[in-house]
């Protein structure tokens, strides 16, 4: 674990505190300062990643540091829209999801500059990550959102609410992880001269897409039936997510041409 002493870890460290500081208020039911805390939040959070643009010369979205700063800064208006499409407050999950992925960034992953690799050098660049980012940020929200619906004896309403929420955000999550695959398929046949390269950052991204793909097909099935399923589908996603941002990436038991993430 490491400690970062610059203007940079400063701006995380200060967005997990007020990350912190929105689950006191929201546990102590403060309304006021859980939106003071929360928008704080994200102020600093966007403000990391303005300031990591500007030191690094580039769009912040290279590697894992600078991918993980920027999913962070994506949580409060996800969470705003959230609650003006479906009236559902996320504040306390988007949170507590905000600490686990800032985490990785402020105590793990070194902030080191680096020069952007040739291949990086496209206009596709960042709409092609910033798909990623949504698009994940999306899932793992739709995931934590089918929560009660793991819960036996869960009440009705509250099992309509959670598939209205958790369906409504996962199709935007695979519609954006959609849009990533096609554009970096497209990125690959300009830099590469082909649209596939059995890379293993690709295949394990179109291994998540074809189990989201799998959930929208046991939910034309289903439909309702079968809701803890249809969650469990959504949590093995989110498995899948995860292991294609960081085991993929960082262990050594894979080479290939997105080393540099």
């Amino acid at each position: 674990m490491m400690i970062k002493t610059t203007l940079q870890g400063g701006l995380i460290y200060l967005t997990m505190v007020f990350f912190i500081a929105t689950l006191v208020a929201s546990a102590l039911r403060q309304r006021m300062l859980i939106k003071g805390f929360w928008a704080a939040g994200f102020l600093t959070a966007v403000s990391a990643v303005l300031w990591r643009g500007i030191h690094t010369g580039h769009p912040p979205m290279q590697n894992l540091f600078e991918f993980f700063l920027c999913m962070a800064a994506f949580l409060w208006p996800l969470s705003r829209l959230s609650s003006w499409k479906n009236g559902i407050d996320t504040t306390v999950k988007d949170a507590v999801l905000g600490l686990c992925i800032l985490f990785p960034a402020g105590f793990v992953f070194g902030e080191e500059v680096r020069r952007l690799p040739p291949a990086l050098q496209s206009s596709l660049f960042v709409p092609h990550v910033a798909s990623y980012v949504a698009g994940y940020i999306m899932l793992a929200r739709a995931a934590l959102m089918a929560l009660p619906m793991l819960k036996k004896g869960c009440p009705p309403a509250e099992m309509r609410s959670a598939e209205a929420a958790s369906r409504q955000t996962v199709v935007v999550g695979f519609l954006l992880i959609t849009i990533g695959l096609v554009l970096g398929s497209l990125w690959g046949k300009i830099c590469w001269g082909h649209y596939w390269q059995w890379d293993p950052k690709e295949m394990w991204s179109l291994a998540t897409w074809m189990v989201y793909a799998g959930y929208f097909h046991l939910r034309l099935k289903t439909g309702m039936r079968q809701p803890r399923l249809l969650a469990v589908f959504l949590w093995i996603g989110l498995l899948f997510v995860v292991l294609t941002l960081t085991w993929i990436n960082l262990s050594h038991l894979f080479s290939g041409m997105h080393n540099y993430a």
